[in-house]
């Protein structure tokens, strides 16, 4: 295991970083009702996406989009709104649960980002030393 270095990417580098990828959004269609949107330049997709970023917080949630929804609706109190639409599209009203979601997504993405800038696990030792053990091409995944 290789110690980090002070010009590498620490982890609390990581926790203290303060970039969004995600904010509340009003609505151009409904009063006084929210959209989290994402910052999709802020990514690593040049190229953009062939897909809906409507479905992009439950995938970094490890959600499906029907449960990410239900989540919505039942623990933060959005409204759902398009069952005859392509998608169906949580609304939300800026409270404090809300504003704690979107800082969960943020940091969940910040990590996403970091896994794929940085391909190896950062642990912290039971000494409170920090190391970094790259990840290993197994044979069987190839």
């Amino acid at each position: 295991m290789e110690e980090i270095k002070n010009d590498e990417l620490t982890l609390q580098d990581f926790i203290t970083e303060k970039e969004e990828f995600f904010y509340l959004d009003e609505s151009p269609m409904y009063q006084n009702k929210y959209l989290i949107r994402l910052k999709s330049e802020k990514l690593l997709f040049p190229n953009g996406t062939n897909g809906s970023y409507n479905v992009f917080i439950s995938r970094i949630l490890n959600l499906t989009y029907p449960d990410y929804l239900r989540y919505a609706r039942d623990r933060l109190g959005a409204e759902l709104i398009g069952k005859n639409n392509k998608y169906v599209v949580a609304y939300f009203e800026p409270t404090k649960e809300v504003n704690l979601f979107i800082r969960l997504i943020n940091k969940r993405v910040k990590y996403l980002m970091l896994e794929h800038k940085c391909p190896y696990d950062i642990i912290k030792e039971e000494d409170g030393t920090i190391k970094k053990i790259p990840f290993v091409k197994n044979e069987d995944n190839s």
